[in-house]
């Protein structure tokens, strides 16, 4: 859900980073707890893309700090209408998936910072 670029500051340095939502948790439409999880990309741990957002599908994103926040995956902009209008965040704004997107993907690969 989301990537960090490595930071050095006066007192630490981190390297980059990236966020996975596990979930939310609460009862009758309430969450109580979103459950997120980072991982430094010098881990062990190996993770896999399992599958690519096609072209014209729309990213809901919000704007946290340096780095885009996902909040949702719509398969076309008026389902992340939609969508956003039943989740309304203060700073969210919407991104197509581009077919130059997709092919720099398929030809260059991607990294996770």
């Amino acid at each position: 859900m989301k990537k960090e670029p490595p930071r050095t500051r006066a007192t630490y340095s981190s390297p980059a980073c990236f966020t996975l939502h596990e979930g939310d948790f609460g009862e009758g439409g309430v969450v109580v707890i979103s459950v997120r999880r980072t991982w430094s990309v010098e881990s062990n741990l190996r993770f896999e893309i399992v599958e690519r957002p096609e072209i014209g599908m729309v990213r809901v994103l919000q704007d946290v700090s340096d780095s885009p926040e996902l909040l949702h995956l719509s398969r076309d902009r008026v389902a992340a209408d939609r969508w956003l209008a039943t989740n309304p965040y203060s700073r969210a704004y919407l991104e197509e998936v581009s077919a130059d997107e997709v092919g720099a993907d398929i030809i260059e690969g991607r990294t996770a910072a």
